[in-house]
């Protein structure tokens, strides 16, 4: 028993310890103005500069020992090694890379300094939002839920006209396209029954006569839209970070490119590349009647993503809103991103233009 009692007894020193070394190691004595940037309703694919000064409030000068931002969307000119003089401040720039599809989108950076513990962080967010706005900004059918509302308006109060939703005829909630006038606000059903994950689409698409906003996205929030959504990654150790790509409108018998970011996955491994072949693209190919998909090429970005340049067109007899998946492979696996497009009808002339 006495035994038991010392091992414990020291175990709680040891922990005690490491507790005091934490709390005698205190935070650097610097402070980000403003804390946060706040962009504010932006376009979506937008890049956001801004700027942010740190203040030193010591009696001497610090050193930037690492900048880390929270995700690959940020890049920021503080470079490790930046001294700070005691009272002195830096201006940092912090460009933020908003999705090209709507929705709320934030970043953090945390700065640590040499001697000093946990680190200075500087926040960054926007609101990427189209001419007309969803809300909620996506489709909530976790848990069983099977059905529910959204509410779509345009910024402007202009009326407009929703032409499809997620693919067929709009389910109105109070409104009937036959003897109502167009509107600036609709509520619009959706239903999805439990089908198996591998028929469960990422999102929901609105389509409107819109020149300026064809097509409103919502992400579906799913069980099988989740993790379950593109297992493989981690064995082929890259990912498609958006996973929608937004044609908008495209004249029958032409055809848009639309850029398609990969990028490396190997979170157990610490990123470390082990496979150097993951970026080399062998094949693009639509597995949709809708829509035609070829490689234009790739352009190489960092050591961790590639970007293709992927040529997309209507089928000759495609009409309407198409949602379609195209297949990337490289050397070591394929992946799935989907296209969402508004095939033009020239026989009409869709409002906004």
């Amino acid at each position: 028993m006495f035994l038991c009692v010392v091992v414990v007894s020291g175990s709680a020193q040891l922990i005690s310890a490491a507790q005091s070394q934490q709390q005698v190691t205190p935070p650097a004595p610097v402070a980000v103005d403003p804390p946060q940037i706040n962009f504010g309703k932006v376009k979506p694919g937008s890049k956001l500069p801004g700027k942010f000064v740190l203040r030193n409030s010591a009696p001497s000068a610090v050193t930037v020992k690492a900048v880390t931002p929270s995700c690959k969307c940020t890049d920021v000119s503080l470079a490790p090694g930046t001294v700070i003089a005691a009272g002195g401040s830096v201006e940092v720039t912090a460009t933020l890379a908003v999705p090209t599809t709507p929705g709320e989108k934030d970043a953090k950076v945390f700065i640590t300094f040499e001697g000093f513990g946990a680190p200075t962080m500087a926040m960054l967010k926007a609101d990427a939002t189209l001419p007309i706005r969803a809300t909620p900004a996506f489709v909530d059918a976790l848990k069983g839920v099977t059905s529910g509302k959204v509410q779509v308006s345009s910024e402007d109060q202009q009326p407009y006209r929703i032409l499809s939703a997620g693919g067929v005829p709009p389910k109105f909630v109070d409104f009937d396209p036959a003897s109502d006038a167009p509107r600036s606000t609709y509520t619009l059903r959706w239903d999805f029954p439990n089908v198996p994950c591998e028929k469960m689409p990422l999102w929901w698409v609105v389509e409107t006569d819109r020149a300026d906003c064809p097509l409103i996205p919502l992400r579906l929030r799913h069980e099988c839209t989740g993790v379950r959504a593109d297992p493989g990654k981690e064995a082929r150790f890259w990912f498609i970070p958006e996973p929608l790509l937004l044609a908008n409108r495209v004249e029958i018998g032409s055809s848009v490119v639309v850029p398609v970011v990969i990028e490396h996955y190997n979170p157990k491994g610490k990123g470390a590349i082990v496979r150097p072949e993951w970026s080399q693209v062998k094949s693009v190919r639509s597995l949709s009647p809708d829509l035609v998909a070829t490689l234009e090429g790739t352009k190489a970005g960092t050591k961790d993503d590639v970007e293709l340049q992927v040529r997309v067109a209507p089928a000759p007899a495609a009409r309407g809103a198409i949602y379609a998946p195209i297949e990337i492979t490289t050397a070591t696996g394929s992946a799935v991103v989907a296209v969402s497009m508004q095939v033009a009808d020239s026989s009409a002339t869709p409002t906004g233009q």
